[in-house]
């Protein structure tokens, strides 16, 4: 690769790296996320079955569908899935997207949405419960980009907030990443008892937009500065900004949840006029 050899940009948005995708960690991504989606389609299955709900698996369904975020979130963020090589799944907002990573949405997604429906389904209202889970999902995104992102499975360019140390993601991103899995879980489960029927399947948009909630949604701050010409000071506070506003956002859905967590399958109560 020629040093320095970019596409162009597009206003302040600067251009991606014109990058190979490593052919070896690809391939093995690939059938690692194969497996890991099939696994949690299949526990998906199981529960709509133990439980006579749809729901779990909808809501599998759903993670998957929430690829449709990453184009838009790796354009305005400054990522990218090298493009040269690479096993795509579709093409959006000059962004390629690898099957390895629309198999990962729908692994790591649905895992969280599952534990999310059953701790709820049991009537378990900890707010502290779902702070862990949302902090420990931060943490994972965080050191399980380490390897991929060294060996450039995917990277991160321009000047990032707070990216102290390169050899994994921005924390901004590992932040807003657990963020959007929980909006769009409450989303889901606050709406699942009103989508009833041939309503049901209404999950898996929603699933959607409540990622780009969670995403855009808290990360505004980030986005709008990276994307201008302020310095990199100001940059700096736009991610303590957005991780600031993700915070706020998982409070209030720490208090969403409580208040529909015993009815996540009863049926919508009556309106009265």
């Amino acid at each position: 690769m020629t040093a320095g050899l970019q596409r162009a940009g597009v206003s302040d948005i600067p251009g991606t790296p014109l990058l190979s995708i490593p052919q070896t960690l690809q391939s093995a991504f690939l059938w690692i996320t194969i497996v890991a989606a099939l696994v949690i389609f299949v526990v998906a299955s199981s529960m709509s079955v133990k439980r006579r709900s749809s729901v779990p698996l909808y809501m599998v369904v759903g993670g998957f569908a929430a690829i449709l975020m990453e184009p838009v979130v790796t354009f305005l963020g400054h990522a990218e899935h090298p493009e040269i090589g690479q096993i795509t799944i579709f093409t959006s907002v000059d962004r390629a997207i690898p099957w390895h990573i629309a198999l990962g949405y729908m692994a790591g997604f649905g895992l969280f949405y599952l534990l999310m429906f059953r701790r709820f389904h049991a009537g378990i209202q900890s707010a502290a419960g779902v702070w862990k889970m949302t902090l420990v999902a931060a943490l994972c995104f965080y050191l399980g980009e380490a390897y991929p992102v060294q060996r450039g499975l995917w990277t991160y360019f321009g000047y990032q907030p707070l990216w102290v140390w390169k050899g994994t993601a921005p924390p901004t991103w590992s932040v807003l990443n657990a963020t959007c899995m929980l909006t769009s879980a409450t989303l889901m489960l606050g709406a699942s008892r009103y989508l009833t029927g041939i309503k049901r399947p209404l999950l898996v948009p929603l699933a959607v937009a409540g990622a780009y909630m969670g995403h855009l949604g808290a990360g505004f701050p980030m986005y709008n500065a990276m994307n201008s010409d302020a310095p990199h000071w100001v940059v700096e506070c736009s991610g303590v900004a957005a991780i600031a506003m993700a915070l706020v956002i998982i409070w209030l859905c720490t208090l969403v949840l409580r208040e529909t967590v015993n009815a996540v399958e009863a049926p919508a109560p009556m309106l009265v006029s």
